[in-house]
């Protein structure tokens, strides 16, 4: 009925719109929109939302196509239908006419192109501006594809600041202009939010830029990108350039995004829809074709034969863990149906195979896992070359013998084989002895697909740790990290404590007798000084371990040696957020011995010299092991607010640095929930290689702290959008992992918690399978596969509860104890309780999750009784 009703609204405006777990509201016409704010998406009617929704992409003419040329009319030869023509410096590309090359439009055959070759501080920027395009107060997504060539300011002295120009215009319902000027509560200013240049206004100049997608946009995170004025209801778009070069604009997109709807809004159109066998496997495989299901024994019949899996004679040690996963499969499900007065109870067999095909046991279903004999007899049957050149690519497929099924799990190396078994092992029914049959080639995007250990600051934690690390593989992660902030106020990295170094061997163990994971171990050597602490203050602290003294790098490698020795395969030098700066500004990162002064003048030579010094020692005495380095200045806002600094340390490090060395970058900010081409472009031009993305997102909309804090913390009415298992859920470009060095990102968040756990299952989703990820149904698949599909709406409901309680509770510390909002408080709390009550009976057997929204439940009512002044609830 979920589904039914959302459609029905997207078509009929009704008047009316009442649903037990939203806002109700009223809607008879334009006249009665005056409490429609952007602030509180849920103060307009669902159905006026989805309609606003439904439209798609507002932008009318989006790609220039429709037009033609005025043969009279020299001042404005092009008619654009919608869009308007402004100077002399506009020309509408047709890419089959002569004099244009094909790569002057990136869709369709027409684009927009704006030339200067000269410029004046007193010239007006030259341009295209569309029709008035009908809005709505909210939340709007804006992107465009774009190209650059040789893009300079009018003043050489400056950055390009508005050289490039982007420009939303917005009007009331009488069309007049109104202002553009939105409030940034972190930054406790207003923005000109209709200036959507900020991507490019950085730049000392832009030589060439080809074809990328790029967001308009004014600021970044924790600033909320997109929100229109209340009183706004048209806006035109207006793309120019002011300053010289060349500009190519074209794909235009602007759409009502999702960031209008609550998380239960976004998710229960999931509600009633089953899941097929192909929507049920995390990650999703690139290519699956299912069949009939296959029942493969019947338990009425005494000489039914269990199924039998197949290994070589000499099995990777992937290939025999593979097995071991379906082997544990098939006993859980016999054990699980079957009792001993029905059926003997005996282990499902693996056998190393020493038969052909013509000696097959006699069973129903056959696992052939890696390269057996069978599978030598058979190959010609499997589709190989589909996976011919994927590293970590499988091929899952059956071949049927009269009654019996034959299935071949087989990859292009033994972790292959591995990941074609955590596949299969979804395909077998846990209550049923059915296998549902497909043919599955799959490979992932991402080569590197990480998640973070906990801090360890006790035993438990790290059992947990350790314990989840064959569950971290099915979801086919292949990296974990042990992070730097180890123990309870560990700050002296140089000295490891006990459970530290325990933890780090017993995982590296695991590694190496998997061969299913990699160990990573990040050392921050500035960790033990505070977060970026003046030069002066810093005492004694400074000589603990410095750039150029032996001792110190001796230090260096003893921290790195605890994992390497014990086979982690690869190293993470940071140096982020503690390295001391010099003068009054923070990120005026600096040297800060004498020593170090006077031998390498500045940051980037000492931090060279350290980096070589590791990477030559890594090379002989353990090569192969992957390098990757933390700058001070690792994502593009840094950069931008330290004058010249960064770039050219920048300049100066990559000069003296080996190639294969990954650098991190979070992103145009911190917590980046959007990245574009031009971004990348930005940073990458910058270390000369593709960043590798280190990626804070996965808390980034419900941090509830002040300090990186977003809606949770500055958006009352936008924190219903957030959600305790928010998925992986930001803008990236197409086929990211191409611009990410070696195919790796770096995702932070421990994975120990249980709310972590499916926000990971997200993450493993996104990663090895970009092109078809979508958050909210990842999202769905992942609650069904932990809890089920009853479990998953009482969590939807309890999480929407929740930030129902905090927003009453955000909106009384800045507006007072209003009656309305103590009304709807009560009303979210009788909620929040009756969800947690009926997940605690429905999920009695996880302890941890329930103590966790436990936990997060009193925090909130704790605060709602102190805003109240009562405690009578």
């Amino acid at each position: 009925m979920a589904l039914l009703r959302i459609i029905l609204l997207s078509f009929l405006l009704i008047t009316s719109v009442s649903c037990q777990y939203l806002h109700t509201g009223l809607f008879k016409g334009p006249e009665d929109t005056k409490d429609w704010l952007t602030s509180d998406p849920l103060s307009i009617p669902l159905s006026v939302r989805l309609l606003e929704l439904n439209k798609g992409n507002m932008a009318p003419n989006p790609s220039f196509e429709k037009g033609r040329f005025n043969s009279v009319g020299p001042d404005n030869p092009h008619y654009i239908e919608h869009w308007e023509v402004l100077g002399t410096d506009v020309m509408w590309v047709n890419t089959t006419s002569p004099g244009h090359g094909p790569d002057e439009a990136s869709h369709g055959i027409h684009a927009i192109k704006i030339s200067r070759d000269t410029a004046s501080e007193l010239d007006g920027p030259g341009g295209i501006i569309s029709d008035f395009i009908p809005v709505i107060p909210g939340n709007y997504r804006f992107f465009f594809d774009v190209k650059l060539k040789k893009i300079r300011p009018v003043s050489r002295s400056t950055k390009l600041n508005d050289t490039v120009v982007v420009h939303l215009y917005f009007y009331n319902r009488e069309k007049e202009e109104i202002s553009g000027a939105v409030f940034n509560p972190s930054q406790n200013k207003f923005l000109d939010n209709s200036n959507k240049s900020y991507a490019f206004a950085n730049f000392w100049e832009i030589e060439e830029f080809p074809w990328g997608r790029v967001r308009g946009r004014r600021y970044g995170h924790p600033f909320s990108e997109g929100d229109y004025p209340d009183d706004a209801r048209f806006v035109r778009i207006f793309f120019g350039l002011k300053g010289k070069g060349t500009i190519w604009i074209d794909n235009v997109e602007l759409k009502y995004s999702k960031w209008n709807f609550s998380a239960l809004e976004r998710m229960e159109k999931y509600f009633d829809k089953s899941l097929s066998v192909k929507d049920r496997i995390i990650p999703s495989p690139k290519q699956m074709h299912c069949f009939d299901d296959f029942l493969y024994f019947n338990p009425n019949d005494r000489h039914d034969e269990k199924p039998v899996i197949l290994l070589s004679d000499a099995p990777e040690t992937q290939e025999s863990l593979a097995a071991g996963l379906l082997k544990a499969r098939l006993d859980t499900t016999f054990d699980e149906i079957l009792t001993e007065s029905k059926h003997q109870q005996r282990p499902i067999p693996i056998l190393h195979d020493d038969a052909g095909f013509n000696d097959l046991p006699e069973s129903g279903l056959i696992f052939s896992v890696g390269r057996t004999r069978l599978f030598y007899q058979k190959q010609g049957l499997l589709p190989l070359h589909r996976i011919e050149g994927h590293e970590q690519g499988y091929i899952l497929k059956s071949y049927r013998d009269k009654d019996r099924m034959i299935v071949f799990l087989v990859g292009n190396e033994p972790i292959g084989t591995y990941y074609a078994a955590t596949t299969a092992v979804q395909l077998l029914e846990k209550e049923r002895f059915i296998y549902h049959d497909a043919e599955v080639v799959d490979y992932p995007d991402f080569l590197g697909r990480s998640y973070l250990f906990s801090s360890w600051k006790s035993e438990s934690e790290l059992e947990r740790d350790l314990k989840s690390m064959t569950g971290m593989s099915a979801y086919k992660f292949n990296k974990v990290y042990v992070g730097y902030r180890q123990g309870k106020r560990n700050k002296d990295w140089y000295n490891p404590r006990e459970l530290y170094v325990k933890g780090v061997k017993r995982s590296a163990a695991f590694c190496r007798d998997t061969g299913i994971m990699d160990l990573a171990i990040m050392v921050n050597p500035y960790y033990h000084f505070d977060f970026e602490m003046p030069e002066k203050e810093l005492g004694d602290k400074r000589y603990i371990w410095t750039h150029g003294d032996s001792s110190s790098l001796e230090m260096l490698k003893n921290a790195f040696r605890i994992g390497l020795d014990h086979g982690a395969k690869t190293i993470m030098l940071a140096s982020d957020d503690y390295v001391p700066h010099e003068g009054r500004w923070r990120k005026n990162y600096a040297p800060y011995t004498e020593a170090d002064k006077k031998r390498f003048v500045n940051l980037q030579n000492a931090q060279a010299h350290v980096i070589n010094q590791l990477h030559d020692w890594l090379q002989v005495n353990y090569p192969g092991t992957r390098f990757e380095f933390c700058p001070p200045w690792y994502n593009n806002v840094y950069i931008d607010i330290t004058p010249g600094r960064a770039e050219i340390y920048f300049k100066e490090l990559v000069s003296q640095i080996p190639d294969d060395i990954a650098i991190i970058w979070t992103g145009p900010t911190i917590r980046s929930l959007s990245i574009d081409m031009i971004g990348i472009y930005r940073y990458a031009s910058l270390i000369g290689r593709y960043p590798m993305l280190w990626d804070n997102t996965l808390y980034a909309r419900a941090l509830e702290t002040k300090v990186y804090g977003y809606y949770a913390c500055y958006y009352p009415g936008k924190v219903r959008m957030c959600n305790l298992f928010e998925p992986y859920d930001i803008y990236l470009p197409a086929e990211f992992q191409n611009y990410n060095h070696s195919r790796h990102m770096y995702m932070n968040g421990s994975a120990s918690s249980e709310t972590f756990k499916i926000k990971y299952m997200t993450v493993a989703d996104y990663e090895w399978n970009t092109k078809a990820y979508d958050p909210e149904f990842s999202l769905w698949k992942a609650l069904v596969t932990a809890f089920g599909p009853t479990n998953a709406k009482k969590l939807l409901y309890f999480n929407d509860a929740y930030y129902g309680l905090y927003d009453m509770c955000m909106r009384m510390e800045r507006e007072g104890e209003i009656e309305r909002y103590i009304t709807m408080g009560n009303d979210f709390i009788s909620r929040i309780r009756h969800h947690y009550h009926e997940l605690g009976i429905t999920l009695s057997g996880n302890k941890r999750l329930l103590k966790e929204l436990e936990s997060k439940m009193k925090r909130q009512l704790h605060r709602y009784n102190n805003l109240v002044g009562t405690r009578n609830n």
